[in-house]
């Protein structure tokens, strides 16, 4: 009888924990990691309705400027090419956690003016989503 409830209990402690496991989900480092790949990706290929994705309704920058005006700053970039060949470089970023905030820097960015940028984002944690709510040079 012992043998037989053996197997049982340990069946029963492995769907526990492979339930537990699927539950948990991705880290914040890699939802955080997620959405500043995306934000790369989008600024590489310019796509302007991608590249706000990554930002939150909260949005403001250094100099005061909110999400819209963000998105009429990029679209006058793009379209002025300052993102032609713009390279974005994420390896030296580091990202520190502090409860619902978060602070990525530095993210370099080389556009077609030739003069690296370095950039800071802050985001934060919205419905389960990292979002950009402010940035500075």
């Amino acid at each position: 009888m012992k043998k037989s409830l053996i197997p049982k209990l340990g069946a029963g402690v492995l769907v526990a924990v492979l339930l537990c496991g699927c539950q948990m989900g991705p880290s914040d480092e890699k939802l955080i990691s997620t959405t500043m790949a995306n934000w790369k990706a989008a600024v590489i290929v310019q796509d302007l309705d991608k590249i706000m994705e990554a930002y939150s309704e909260n949005y403001v920058s250094a100099e005061g400027g909110d999400k819209e005006a963000t998105r009429e700053f990029m679209e006058s970039i793009i379209d002025e090419g300052y993102l032609d060949d713009i390279e974005v470089d994420l390896e030296n970023a580091e990202t520190t956690i502090e409860g619902d905030k978060a602070d990525v820097y530095p993210i370099e960015v080389i556009g077609a003016a030739g003069e690296p940028i370095t950039l800071g984002f802050t985001l934060q944690k919205e419905d389960g989503d990292w979002l950009i709510v402010s940035s500075e040079r």
